[in-house]
């Protein structure tokens, strides 16, 4: 409990151009070491132009000073960012995260909120100052997602000292970030577009290729995609793990734990790759010794140098994914089953809109998705893709 000695904290003009109120009083704290100590605070309470007397500032000061003359106030600690960050939440929260996340958070804590606020103490950190350093991210031409992310990351860590006790409140909260711009329209493969680039790429890379914009399966729930998970009687594929950097976890969200039926020929394609003796718990893509395979090779030593002979720009895995989408719209599929195949968390992300996917309209739309990509003369890549004696039993 804050001290209950009542003060009237001190006031004084400072600057030149830009004259501004000062107010001056002492704050309990808490020490590095967990002891109660008491510290000077100083803070622009605002502009002379805003207050052009003393007397309207010190109400501003008076008022500022309430809870702590009335012993509302909380001590807070003097811990800086850099250090709560280093040695509280890092070691207690940061491992409950998903390892893509974790590195991620690694990333934008080395490089951006580490340099900017690690030798803040925490209770000084204010919405101004967060809001400002949003503001330059966004003037520096980081996109509105990345700083997005910024923003979501400073309001976990302080939320975190807020729940622990380091500060009275959670300043990022209190942040706002302009209307999201959208840029030009996300460019998507063509079904002839498909066809020439999986003809330009050779195995494992063309299969994966394929069964990406044929399932619209993330990479990372491919390359997790085990045997076990795989029925081709009943045309079905249980998305169970998904692997980043060799670490295998639980899918993104909820709901991208499902099963997706697949057509014909997706089913032939992996009746071609699967070995005579099928271990359940073996991936269906995996290295000699069994490791699933590195989506950033495949990319850079397969699929962009292909892409870049046919003249292709932007092609990523995740854009194969986005092609499959596009596709299921071209065909007409309704939003809910479109949500469902996809494994989206939310209506919004699809299309703002929730209906109920009916298993069928399912496996109409994975079926009209394979005509539109092999249409009805193209065997050259069917007949790369498998052996003649390949089949479905």
């Amino acid at each position: 409990m804050a001290r209950r000695g009542f003060q009237q904290g001190s006031l004084f003009r400072r600057g030149t151009r830009r004259k501004v109120w000062v107010a001056r009083w002492w704050e309990d704290v808490i020490q590095a070491d967990g002891t109660l100590g008491r510290l000077r605070r100083s803070e622009v309470i605002g502009t002379v132009a805003e207050f052009p007397t003393r007397r309207l500032a010190m109400q501003v000061l008076s008022h500022r000073l309430g809870t702590i003359n009335t012993g509302k106030a909380r001590p807070q600690s003097v811990r800086t960012f850099g250090s709560f960050v280093k040695d509280d939440w890092m070691p207690v929260v940061l491992p409950t995260l998903k390892y893509a996340t974790q590195k991620h958070y690694r990333y934008m804590l080395d490089v951006h909120l580490i340099p900017a606020f690690g030798q803040r103490q925490l209770r000084e950190l204010t919405r101004e100052e967060l809001q400002s350093f949003l503001s330059r991210k966004l003037k520096g031409g980081l996109a509105w997602e990345t700083v997005h992310h910024f923003k979501c990351g400073l309001s976990k860590i302080l939320g975190a000292a807020e729940e622990w006790g380091y500060i009275a409140e959670n300043a990022a909260q209190k942040t706002k970030l302009p209307r999201r711009q959208h840029g030009t329209e996300r460019t998507v493969l063509t079904p002839v577009q498909v066809r020439n680039l999986v003809t330009a790429l050779n195995h494992p890379a063309r299969s994966v290729t394929l069964l990406l914009v044929l399932t619209g399966l993330r990479v990372g729930e491919l390359l997790a995609l085990r045997w076990g998970s795989v029925d081709l009687n009943a045309r079905m594929l249980r998305v169970c793990e998904t692997v980043y950097d060799g670490h295998f976890d639980q899918p993104k969200t909820k709901r991208s734990a499902r099963t997706i039926p697949i057509g014909t020929e997706t089913a032939e394609i992996f009746a071609a790759i699967r070995p005579a003796v099928v271990d359940a718990r073996a991936l269906v893509f995996a290295t000699r010794e069994g490791l699933p395979l590195e989506r950033w090779n495949l990319l850079r030593k397969h699929l962009k140098p292909a892409a870049k002979k046919l003249g292709l720009s932007g092609v990523t895995w995740h854009l194969l994914r986005h092609s499959h989408a596009t596709m299921l719209d071209s065909v007409g599929t309704p939003i809910g089953t479109m949500q469902s195949l996809l494994g989206h968390s939310t209506a919004e992300i699809t299309r703002e809109i929730y209906l109920h996917a009916i298993p069928e309209e399912q496996r109409r739309a994975v079926q009209s998705v394979e005509r539109l990509v092999f249409g009805p003369k193209w065997t050259q890549v069917q007949a790369q893709a498998r052996p003649a004696s390949a089949r479905v039993n």
